[in-house]
């Protein structure tokens, strides 16, 4: 089993992340904060860490630098509705693995997930 890491100050935003990563199979754990997401990282080994970029606290971009000196080897995509050359540019220095513009396609995250684990599972969306 793969765990994951969602982090998101949006409650909508994680339940969807949850639901739809957990009906592929993966085990996720959300938390609301970066500072959040830093005690869990100290707890547990993640298999990738998909964060927000606008958050009080930590932002993504913190967050991230902070969770690699902690997990130098657990990938980490960051999602935003505020993308720019700047935040890509920076998240790539940090080693971001993926910078996904917000809104996003269920299917564009699936395939996002997929390629930065390095799996190649096929995902279509179920029936609700």
């Amino acid at each position: 089993m793969e765990d994951i890491l969602v982090v998101d100050d949006d409650i909508i935003m994680r339940e969807v992340l949850k639901r739809v990563l957990e009906r592929e199979g993966f085990v996720t754990h959300c938390v609301a904060s970066g500072e959040e997401a830093i005690e869990q990282i100290k707890e547990r080994t993640f298999s990738l860490m998909i964060t927000d970029f606008n958050m009080p606290g930590l932002d993504g971009l913190e967050l991230a630098r902070k969770g690699l000196e902690l997990a130098p080897h657990m990938p980490i995509i960051m999602d935003t509705g505020r993308i720019s050359p700047k935040i890509t540019r920076l998240a790539k220095e940090i080693g971001i693995a993926k910078v996904l513009s917000k809104p996003f396609l269920l299917t564009e995250l699936m395939k996002t997930v997929r390629d930065v684990m390095g799996t190649r599972r096929e995902w279509a969306p179920s029936a609700a």
